[in-house]
């Protein structure tokens, strides 16, 4: 399968994911990938709070109890040094799910992950209520590692999903992300997941 991949904006550098990712506007796609054999695209854009508000609320209807909270959330995202917070679309129109990624350094992470040089968390909340993983999510969680492993200071994606999860579980270690260990968070049992450049694994062209 041919696939083709772009990418707006600037790469490399000191900071360089951060601040490429500065430079587009919230409705500005950052990077798309083309699937010819399919027919369809798979794309990332910033997150823009007015726009995508509703999806998140559609797909966890317990965050719509604390909106003001979780919008506060991703506006501090948006505007800080070291997060930042995409939605990867179908066609530049369907959101297939959210996706956090922040310097290990700044998480809650740290304390369980003190090597955090070059590392950087990624969190997913997906367009889905199934228990499965479905083929388009999986090839947007390859898309989102595609896109942040083109930035040289970014070296390893850490991820925290709660052990009972299997749907997210299963779509990490799917991806090339590789368990280290279980650790205590916020009152429940996850796994800590590490996926490198080396341990990705791409969609299959």
């Amino acid at each position: 399968m041919q696939i083709t991949c772009s990418t707006p904006g600037i790469t490399g550098g000191k900071d360089g994911f951060l601040s490429s990712t500065c430079l587009h506007p919230k409705n500005e796609i950052v990077y798309t990938k083309l699937f010819p054999h399919s027919s369809y695209t798979l794309s990332l854009r910033p997150f823009s709070i007015p726009r995508d508000m509703p999806a998140i609320y559609s797909w966890a209807w317990k965050l719509s109890r604390a909106a003001n909270t979780v919008a506060a959330s991703y506006l501090y995202a948006g505007s800080s040094d070291f997060a930042r917070s995409f939605m990867v679309l179908l066609n530049n129109r369907l959101a297939l799910c959210q996706v956090d990624i922040c310097s290990a350094d700044k998480d809650g992470l740290y304390d369980t992950f003190p090597d955090s040089s070059g590392s950087y968390v990624i969190r997913l909340l997906m367009n889905s209520n199934k228990k499965t993983v479905r083929p388009l999510h999986l090839k947007a969680l390859q898309t989102c590692l595609e896109y942040f492993f083109l930035f040289p200071e970014i070296k390893q994606i850490i991820a925290e999903p709660e052990a009972g999860n299997k749907m997210y579980n299963e779509i990490l270690l799917k991806a090339g992300f590789r368990h280290q260990e279980q650790v205590f968070s916020q009152y429940t049992v996850c796994n800590l997941l590490v996926c490198t450049r080396q341990s990705f694994i791409p969609e299959v062209h």
